[in-house]
């Protein structure tokens, strides 16, 4: 233990000054450790709920729209013109959806940004 410090102090480097560079060193830890971890506010977190079944239903409609008109296409060849039309006005509000989730996503990162 003596050897040891002994060898530290001859390199110019006290203990002291270990201690606080440690200290230092794990403070930065902490702080980017903080920076990292991603947390919902609640209003992130209602539009998450409201949205995702709007998403989750546009995408089963269209799954089923194609698989439909790929298993029978002589059933649904009479109607799909008005499937197509629903399909395009179910696409509006999701398209709206999808830019609210978006527009919240940049303004977190811009935040982050001003932080730096």
């Amino acid at each position: 233990m003596v050897e040891e410090q002994e060898s530290t102090e001859e390199a110019g480097v006290t203990k002291k000054q270990l201690e606080i560079e440690l200290i230092d060193a794990k403070s930065k830890i902490v702080e980017l450790e903080a920076k990292t971890k991603t947390t919902l506010t609640g209003s992130q977190f209602l539009t998450i709920v409201l949205v995702g079944p709007l998403f989750l239903a546009f995408v089963t409609l269209g799954v089923l729209i194609v698989w439909k008109t790929t298993s029978k296409p002589a059933e649904i060849a009479p109607h799909l013109d008005i499937i197509l039309v629903a399909f395009a006005i179910f696409a509006n509000p999701v398209t709206a959806a999808a830019s609210v989730v978006v527009s919240m996503m940049q303004d977190d990162v811009r935040k982050k940004n001003e932080e730096k």
